[in-house]
C-alpha cells in the first residue's frame, strides 16, 4: 500500500500502522470464501457452549485459536487472512449483536466480521477478553522489557514470562527515542535527532514502529500467544523539552498517541538545572511539568487506572538521598500517586556498574534511596538494566529487598545480533557492515565514542589478521546497531525494516529461546521469578 507516498506492506512492517485491517473491501472479499467455516463455528456455538469443541474446529483454520472466548452464546476470536490482514470474528446462532458496525455479515446474519484496529482491540480487551488485557499494577516488584524487535521478540518475552510468573510491562519503549507518533514514521526523515546516552544521536523513532501500532501489535501478541500472566504497556521516557506551551504540547501530544498505555515514564532532565545547588531552582520547573503530565494522562485516563514514574536517571550526576526526597515531597503535595521513580545510580548503558565505590557504595547508596521512595508509597526503577552483571543485580536486590524494578531494552536486540551470527551470518554481516558505516560517520563528525570503539576494531583487525571475522561482541556494533532497524531514505522508505521481520524459522525459533532463557536469569538475578 501507499501511505504520502511511501509504498510499504504492513503485513512486513508490524507495529507501524494502528490497524491490522488496512483494506477493508479486500478483507471482506476473503473472509465471503469463508462463509462455510463461518457457519459450521455458528453449528459449534449453538449445539455444544463448549470452547474445546469450537477450538477443534479452529485449529488449522485462519483463526487464532488462542484468542477464542464465549461469551453470552457468542464465539469471537481473532481470523488471519491469506494477504496478512487481520479481523476480529464473531458467530452466533441467535444473530451476532456488536457496538461496532461490521464490516460484514454471513450466515444469514449469524457471524460479522469487525476490522482489527486500535479501537476494536481495546473494546475486544475491555468488554469481551479482559484476562488479555494490559493492565495497571500500582508499586508492585517487577520488570520492565523493551519490545524494539516487537512481534519478532513478544514470544520470547511472552514464554519468559510464563515462567517467571509477571507482572511486567512486556509492550515497553521509549516515546521519542524508539517509538514516534505515525504521523512522523509514516513520512521521510525529519531533522531532528534524539540523544541515547552512552551512543549520541539517534533518529527519532529509530525502531521504525509508531506509538499507536507498538500498542495494537503487542496487545494482539499478546492474545495470539495466549498471555494471561498479567502485564502492562510502559510509553517509557516520555520526554519534556521545555516547559513553555510547545514543550508541553509535544509531551501530551505523545500521550494521546500511547492513551491506551497504561504506564507513564516521564522524562523532565531537559529541565534540570544543575548551576545550582539551590533544589527548589534545580527542580521545580521539572516537577511542575510532571504534575501537568501527570494532570493530563488522568484526564485522559477518565478513571481508568495507570502507573505514573518520574525520571531522574538521566540528569548529569548520581542523585542524592536529599534530591530524591525534595522530587517526591513536591510531587505528593500536587497530588501526584507516583508508583516508581528512577533516581541516577550510576548505570550505564551496555557496560557493568564501574564507579570507584565499587558494589559496596552502590549497595549503600541503593539501600538510602529505596528507603525514601518506599516512605512516599513508591518503588525505585532502575534504568539501563541491560549487560549489568548477576553480582550487580544482586546487589541493587539485595539493597531494595526485592522491591524494585529494573527496565532492560537494548540487549534483547543485541541478542537477534547474536542469533543472526550464529545461524543467518550474511545478514548479521550486512548488519554489521552497516553499522561500521554509521559509526564510522558518527567518529568523523566528532563522536569520541565512535572514534574509541573503532580504534578497539582496528587494534582487533591488527592482531587477528586472516582470522578477523565481524562479532556482535565489538563496541562499535553494540552500541550503534540500533539505527539500522528504522533507517529511512530520502523519501521515507525503509532500507531494511522488512528483512528484520521476515526471519527464518530457525532464527525465530533460537531467538525465542535464548530470550526467554535471558528474561528468566533476570529475574532470578534480580529476586522477582515468583515460580
Amino acid at each position: 500500500m501507499r501511505i504520502n507516498g511511501i509504498d510499504l506492506d504492513p503485513a512486513k512492517n508490524p507495529a507501524l500502522i494502528d490497524t491490522y485491517t488496512w483494506d477493508p473491501s479486500t478483507a471482506e472479499a476473503l473472509c465471503e470464501k469463508l462463509e462455510p467455516f463461518l457457519a459450521e463455528c455458528g453449528l459449534a456455538v449453538g449445539t455444544a457452549q463448549c470452547a474445546n469443541c469450537l477450538k477443534a474446529i479452529l485449529k488449522g483454520s485462519p483463526a487464532s485459536v488462542n484468542s477464542l472466548v464465549l461469551k453470552k452464546n457468542a464465539a469471537y476470536f481473532i481470523m488471519n487472512l491469506d494477504d496478512g490482514q487481520k479481523v476480529i470474528a464473531i458467530v452466533s446462532p441467535r444473530g451476532v449483536s456488536t457496538p461496532i458496525p461490521p464490516l460484514a455479515t454471513f450466515v444469514g446474519g449469524k457471524a460479522a466480521i469487525i476490522a482489527l484496529d486500535t479501537e476494536t482491540v481495546k473494546w475486544y480487551v475491555t468488554d469481551i477478553a479482559p484476562q488479555f488485557a494490559p493492565r495497571a499494577f500500582g508499586s508492585v516488584p517487577r520488570l520492565g522489557i523493551g519490545a524494539r524487535q516487537t512481534v519478532t521478540v513478544w514470544p520470547g518475552i511472552i514464554e519468559g514470562l510464563k515462567l517467571v510468573g509477571g507482572p511486567a510491562e512486556t509492550i515497553q519503549n521509549s516515546a521519542f527515542r524508539e517509538l514516534a507518533p505515525k504521523s512522523i514514521i509514516l513520512a521521510p526523515p525529519i531533522g531532528e535527532t534524539a540523544y541515547l546516552p552512552g551512543h549520541g544521536a539517534v533518529n527519532i523513532g529509530h525502531t521504525g514502529s509508531s506509538i499507536e501500532g507498538f500498542w495494537l501489535a503487542g496487545v494482539v501478541c499478546h492474545i495470539e500467544n495466549n498471555c494471561t500472566e498479567p502485564y502492562g504497556a510502559d510509553l517509557d521516557h516520555i520526554p519534556v523539552k521545555s516547559f513553555d506551551e510547545a514543550g508541553l504540547a509535544h509531551a501530551k501530544y505523545l500521550v494521546d498517541c500511547g492513551k491506551y498505555f497504561t504506564f507513564f515514564t516521564v522524562d523532565v532532565s531537559a529541565l534540570f538545572d544543575f548551576t545550582t545547588d539551590d533544589l527548589p531552582r534545580r527542580y521545580d520547573a521539572a516537577v511542575d511539568a510532571a504534575v501537568e503530565l501527570y494532570n493530563h494522562i488522568r484526564s485522559l485516563k477518565n478513571g481508568e487506572p495507570f502507573d505514573f514514574e518520574f525520571s531522574l536517571d538521566e540528569g548529569p550526576a548520581l542523585t542524592e538521598p536529599a534530591e530524591l526526597r525534595y522530587v517526591l515531597e513536591r510531587l505528593t503535595q500536587r497530588g501526584v500517586s507516583t508508583a516508581f521513580v528512577a533516581p541516577n545510580v550510576g548505570f550505564e548503558k551496555r557496560v557493568d556498574y564501574r564507579m570507584p565505590d565499587g558494589l559496596s557504595g552502590l549497595e549503600k547508596r541503593v539501600r538510602e534511596l529505596s528507603r525514601i521512595a518506599a516512605e512516599y508509597g513508591a518503588l525505585l526503577d532502575f534504568h539501563s538494566g541491560s549487560d549489568k552483571s548477576p553480582e550487580t543485580h544482586h546487589t541493587i536486590a539485595r539493597a531494595c529487598s526485592g522491591r524494585l524494578k529494573l527496565k532492560v531494552s537494548g540487549k534483547l536486540q543485541l541478542i537477534l545480533a547474536e542469533v543472526l551470527a550464529d545461524l543467518d551470518p550474511q545478514f548479521f554481516r550486512e548488519w554489521w557492515d552497516y553499522t561500521f558505516e554509521s559509526a564510522k560517520s558518527e567518529a568523523e563528525s566528532g563522536n569520541q565514542v565512535a572514534a574509541e570503539y573503532l580504534a578497539l576494531l582496528d587494534k582487533r583487525r591488527t592482531q587477528e589478521g586472516d582470522a578477523f571475522r565481524p562479532l556482535p561482541t565489538d563496541r562499535f556494533f553494540t552500541d550503534f546497531c540500533f539505527g539500522i532497524v528504522g533507517a529511512k531514505d530520502d523519501q521515507g522508505r525503509f532500507l531494511f525494516r522488512e528483512k528484520f521481520y521476515s526471519l527464518s524459522p530457525d532464527v525465530q525459533a533460537e531467538y525465542t529461546k535464548r530470550v526467554s532463557k535471558y528474561i528468566v536469569r533476570l529475574a532470578e538475578d534480580l529476586q522477582l521469578k515468583r515460580r
